[in-house]
């Protein structure tokens, strides 16, 4: 069966669609990332200066967590225009 102009337009837009939600998982995968492992690595190794604020740090950890979390989600909502 042949494929008609629109459906190469269909699969054109599910492949960038497919494309935008896999960076958008990247992007929340290093957001969470280094909100993990710098207060993780500051923690153990004492890795950051003296002259920083280690409230930020550790305060940074929960909103890198969250920010992931919804970069993830808009991801996954970038999802669902599939056909």
């Amino acid at each position: 069966m042949l494929k008609g102009a629109g459906d190469d337009s269909d699969e054109r837009r599910s492949e960038r669609l497919k494309l935008v939600a896999n960076w958008a998982n990247t992007i929340a995968t290093a957001v969470i990332t280094v909100g993990t492992f710098v207060p993780l690595g500051q923690f153990v190794f004492g890795i950051l200066p003296k002259d920083v604020d280690l409230d930020l740090v550790y305060g940074a950890a929960p909103l890198c967590l969250g920010a992931g979390v919804i970069i993830h989600l808009g991801g996954q909502w970038t999802l669902g225009g599939l056909r």
